[in-house]
């Protein structure tokens, strides 16, 4: 299964990351990397994206590299939502969005998640 990838919502493209349930560390640099490298091409203040979170385990070392990639990727981003935010996840995403000065919305669901980004 792709773990980044477009999907399309009332005509408008959105980034899809997948981490749900990734509980290794490679396992979560992977997928954030390549939506980095792949957010990274595109034109700046364009990019929608949703990050599934969902049963992910996070340790220091994987929440300072997605704070890295947030910061490398904020200037491509329209808006961002989250989805899976349980809570210790929610003290992740507190720092995160501390480091990077990103607004990121918490959604309860994918499809609560697209209708969201589409408005923006």
């Amino acid at each position: 299964m792709e773990r980044v990838s477009w999907v399309e919502y009332k005509g408008k493209r959105i980034i899809l990351e997948d981490m749900s349930g990734l509980r290794e560390a490679t396992d979560i640099y992977a997928v954030s990397d390549t939506s980095t490298a792949l957010i990274c091409k595109q034109p700046e203040a364009s990019v929608l994206l949703i990050t599934n979170v969902t049963g992910t385990r996070y340790n220091p070392s994987v929440i300072n590299r997605l704070k890295e990639n947030t910061r490398l990727t904020n200037p491509y981003m329209k808006a961002y939502a989250v989805v899976g935010i349980g809570g210790l996840q929610r003290v992740v995403l507190q720092s995160v969005v501390q480091f990077t000065g990103q607004d990121i919305k918490i959604c309860g669901s994918i499809e609560e998640a697209e209708e969201w980004l589409v408005q923006q």
